[in-house]
Formats: C-alpha cells, sequence, structure tokens
C-alpha cells in the first residue's frame, strides 16, 4: 500500500480517528501503523483506489501533495485531522507564504461588495502575503479577483475532486487563477470525486487550517461562513469581522462580534477620494425640496461622480459630494 491509499475515504476515517499522522515521522512509519490494523478487504480496495487516483492525476496535469511534503502548509499540519494528501492545481511554493482566509455570504450586500477592495491592504496589515478562499460565489470570489489583481497570493480550495470546477459561474476566476504565478488551486478530493454538499463545509478546516487568521466580510445566522468560523476557533485562529450598518445579512458576523472577534472597520478613502452612502441619507425633510434632489441625483449619476451600487447606495467619486 503507498501513502495516496490512505486518501481513499475508509482509510482517512481510521487515519483521523488513530491520530497515526500527527504521531509519525515519516510516510512509511505512518504505512507500518496503518497497515498493521487494517483488514485485507480494505488494503485491497485502497490499493485499486490509489492506482485510480495517481493515472487520473497524472492525465489531468495535477500534482499531489503529501503530508511529508516540505510543501505541505506548517498551520494545516496543526489541526485535528490534516488531509494526507492534497490535489493541487498550480504553483506549490505558494504555500510557503503566510495567508489569512477570507470567507462571507454568497448573497453580499451593496456596502461590503465596495468595501470588499480594501481586503488586500488589510491582508498586508496583518503582515501575510495573500489570502485562502472557498472559490464559492460572493465574498470568496470577489475577494480572491482583487487580491489577484493587487498582487497577492491567492489559494482556493475546492470541495470537488480537482477536475470538477464548481460552481461554473466561476469559471473565468478558475482560469484567472491557472495563468497565474501567484495563484494555486487545491482539494483532498481525489479525481472523480462528484459534488456532494458534506464535502463544502469539510473543506472549510482546510481554508482556516492553512492561515493565521480568518477574516469574514459578512455572514447571516445560517451561513457556512459560520462554519468556518467555527473551525477557525477550534484551530485557534485570530477572527476579524467586517461590519457597517448598511449591511443586510451579518446578523452571525456581529454575533462573533459580540463573543469577541475583532471588528473591522476599513477606511472610507479607497485610494481616489471616494465616499459611500445611502440615497435616504440625502432625502431632504421638505417634501418640496425632493424634485431638486431628483435632479442633483440624475445629474450627478450621468456626469459619472456619483455610481449606482444597487439597493439605494452610491458610491461618489471626486467631486462628486
Amino acid at each position: 500500500m503507498d501513502f495516496l491509499a490512505l486518501t481513499s475515504p475508509n482509510i482517512y476515517r481510521i487515519l483521523t480517528r488513530s491520530r497515526i499522522l500527527a504521531s509519525s515521522s515519516s510516510k512509511q512509519e505512518v504505512l507500518e501503523k496503518i497497515g498493521a490494523i487494517l483488514p485485507k478487504d480494505l488494503k485491497e480496495r485502497a490499493n485499486f483506489d490509489s492506482k485510480t487516483y495517481s493515472e487520473s492525476a497524472r492525465t489531468l496535469g495535477v500534482s499531489i501533495l503529501d503530508y511529508f511534503d516540505p510543501h505541505y502548509p506548517a498551520l494545516l499540519k496543526e489541526i485535528y485531522d490534516p488531509p494526507p494528501n492534497l490535489f493541487c492545481i498550480g504553483n506549490l511554493s505558494v504555500l510557503d507564504k503566510a495567508y489569512v482566509s477570507v470567507v462571507g455570504t454568497r448573497k453580499i450586500s451593496a456596502i461590503t461588495f465596495a468595501y470588499s477592495k480594501a481586503i488586500p491592504s488589510f491582508i498586508r496589515s496583518l503582515g501575510c502575503d495573500g489570502l485562502v478562499s472557498g472559490l464559492a460565489l460572493g465574498v470568496d470570489a470577489i475577494a480572491m479577483h482583487h487580491a489577484l489583481a493587487q498582487g497577492l497570493f491567492v489559494i482556493g480550495v475546492m470541495g470537488t475532486g480537482p477536475e470538477t470546477e464548481y460552481p461554473y459561474a466561476n469559471k473565468d476566476l478558475y482560469r484567472k487563477m491557472k495563468r497565474s504565478a501567484n495563484a494555486l488551486i487545491l482539494t483532498e478530493c481525489p479525481p472523480g470525486f462528484q459534488v456532494r454538499k458534506y464535502a463544502f463545509p469539510k473543506r472549510n478546516r482546510i481554508i482556516t487550517g492553512i492561515s493565521s487568521s480568518l477574516l469574514i466580510m459578512e455572514a447571516p445566522n445560517k451561513s457556512g461562513a459560520l462554519s468556518s468560523a467555527s473551525s477557525a476557533i477550534s484551530q485557534n485562529r485570530e477572527i476579524y469581522v467586517f461590519d457597517h450598518p448598511y449591511q443586510f445579512s451579518n446578523e452571525g458576523g456581529r454575533k462573533l462580534i459580540s463573543e469577541g472577534a475583532n471588528r473591522v472597520l476599513f477606511p472610507e478613502d479607497q485610494g481616489e477620494e471616494t465616499k459611500i452612502f445611502h440615497t435616504n441619507e440625502i432625502i431632504p425633510d421638505r417634501f418640496e425640496e425632493v424634485p431638486g434632489m431628483l435632479a442633483q441625483l440624475g445629474k450627478q449619476r450621468l456626469n459619472g461622480n456619483w455610481i449606482d451600487l444597487g439597493n439605494g447606495f452610491i458610491r461618489s467619486i471626486g467631486n462628486g459630494n
């Protein structure tokens, strides 16, 4: 039996319960310990799976990184159940950098979208080199696009096999990451592993496990981001939550702040004299002044000074005050 066989689901469960990875100093030692407790039929099945994974990875051009490889993230080794193998697409040296994990809701508020461009600066302020996220719609994809555009290192963690780009709507992000020397896509799921709901919460422990800190941009009460927060807490990671009164679904994030997470307030100025406000703030008290306000709104939009962010939010640029 070789080390790749440990990816087989039945073997992995035994490996996790026995804590053999953490107590061993080499691949050979792990294989000897696990081999001594496995029944014959499981060994045979694992060997068959291992050959399938290896052949598929070779065909796909996917690198296989094992627990004892020098590039395997040191922080990930510290979690309770680290993956024995990672299937990787991209530059493995990216794993040697320092990371902040960034997650949040798929249905992002306009204000969170507007301030997401400050994420790279926040990451640098923590002394880190890049971000890790889950390649989901919403916060994940937006944060990763900004990070790549601003020259940060980016790791995307999949909840599927390496050949399955999910969700398909993020195809442009996958393409951009595969072209970048600063990016890496990885998964613990072997080739042939299909989309399964349980794999995505399980993936979250890897996202936070690679990172020293977690930034939650927006999280309702029922959110996968809170699953990431739970993983981060169990892994003793620092947690930061972006909070703004104009967010419409950050109840889960605010609960984390009340429990001790760090509240993050990004600066108003994003490098181009910008200000974000809601149209409610400019509604006059007197009815007869409303037409003038609407005329100003139309003029500023036409001139490009006010940009509509949706849901009543406006970004004012330059002299459009």
